[in-house]
């Protein structure tokens, strides 16, 4: 009897681990199919995502630093947030996710990190640490690059299918490398006319 009860319980709690599971998924799919509808819903336009300026280079016990500041801007050209910090090694890169749909396309910066050397897209997935940027431009369950509470609710749903893993078919991964940039110099990352631009301000 009570090797027959473990067995009934085993069997329930596999039951139970799949159901979860299933829920999971269920859940996961509604949040992307929700996120590729908003965006196709949102109008593409010509913006300034980020102001860079690096301070310079410096050595350390732990090797090479770079500091710089970031500021986040929205699609009136106002500051979301700024970051400003060092980051270990000799150069800087952006990481950005997009969603495409109805060949609009929406970037999405990722993170802030260190390299020792210039990036191409297929490092992307062996990139190292670095300063995430979403929690800077997501929060309350909207995106703040967008203007109006409708906006930022669309791109809110669009990030979040961005940078889902399991939207790759229909989110690309973009890095943005700042080894050319010099110091003191103003720079920004734009969008124009659908595609990620580094150019000084």
């Amino acid at each position: 009897m009570f090797i027959e009860a473990i067995k009934s319980i085993k069997k329930f709690v596999f039951l139970l681990i799949i159901l979860f599971l299933i829920l999971i998924l269920f859940c996961n799919s509604v949040v992307l199919v929700k996120g590729y509808i908003a965006s196709g819903k949102i109008s593409s336009q010509n913006c300034q995502l980020l102001r860079i300026i690096l301070f310079g280079s410096s050595d350390t016990p732990d090797g090479e630093t770079v500091s710089a500041k970031f500021s986040l801007l929205d699609q009136n050209g106002n500051d979301i947030a700024v970051i400003e910090r060092s980051w270990p090694d000799s150069f800087l890169a952006v990481d950005f996710s997009t969603s495409e749909r109805k060949g609009i396309i929406n970037y999405f910066p990722e993170k802030i990190y260190g390299t020792d050397s210039v990036i191409s897209r297929k490092h992307f997935f062996i990139r190292k640490s670095g300063t995430n940027l979403i929690p800077y431009y997501m929060e309350n369950r909207k995106c703040l690059f967008g203007i109006s509470e409708t906006e930022q609710s669309k791109m809110y749903d669009a990030a979040v299918f961005a940078l889902n893993p399991l939207s790759f078919l229909y989110s690309k991964k973009y890095t943005v490398n700042l080894s050319l940039c010099k110091t003191a110099v103003y720079y920004g990352i734009f969008i124009e006319n659908g595609k990620l631009i580094l150019r000084k301000e």
